[in-house]
């Protein structure tokens, strides 16, 4: 239930989303919907979890597989922008759109995308750790910085890529961003 509601908001977003457009989608009638979420919000929150339970946490367990780092951070970005540019093109990513959205005035999904964030910072710097212990980028660069620059570069390119649907111009700013570990 909480998938095919994740569904409807995502491709809607939350103001747009109605109670009647989740029970359509979920088959569950507004009562019971109520009585196990609480309320439109609440189920929202539960979508958000699925969200970073399910998507986000595979894209970071792929970043995390074993091989040269520089190869899987390529090849992070390579799948962020191969999916944003196919079926994510339209859907965006829920988290930075629940971030433009909700999170300036919604404390609770303001934390859910800080916590998804955070766990996106937090893959890379492990990543980018290890690669200055196999001395696969130079020691003076910050595993800390380096990941965040990622992540902010990650979320930037999935609101490019809904504005400016153009592989090249997307793979040039992968481009850019891989040459910091240079």
């Amino acid at each position: 239930m909480v998938a095919k509601a994740l569904s409807v908001f995502w491709r809607k977003g939350y103001q747009a989303t109605s109670v009647q457009d989740l029970v359509e989608a979920t088959g569950v009638n507004r009562g019971s919907l109520y009585d196990t979420f609480g309320d439109k919000h609440g189920l929202f929150l539960e979508a958000v979890a699925h969200y970073r339970s399910h998507v986000t946490a595979q894209r970071l367990a792929r970043l995390e597989e074993p091989g040269p780092s520089r190869r899987r951070i390529a090849a992070f970005f390579k799948e962020l922008v191969d999916f944003s540019l196919g079926e994510g093109r339209l859907l965006g990513c829920l988290m930075t759109n629940s971030a433009i959205e909700l999170a300036p005035h919604d404390r609770d999904t303001r934390l859910a995308v800080a916590a998804s964030m955070g766990a996106m910072e937090a893959a890379f710097r492990r990543v980018l750790t290890q690669a200055r212990k196999n001395g696969e980028i130079r020691a003076q660069k910050s595993p800390a910085d380096l990941a965040r620059f990622f992540t902010t570069t990650a979320n930037g390119l999935r609101v490019m890529a809904k504005v400016q649907p153009d592989r090249a111009a997307l793979n040039g700013v992968v481009r850019v961003a891989l040459q910091a570990l240079d």
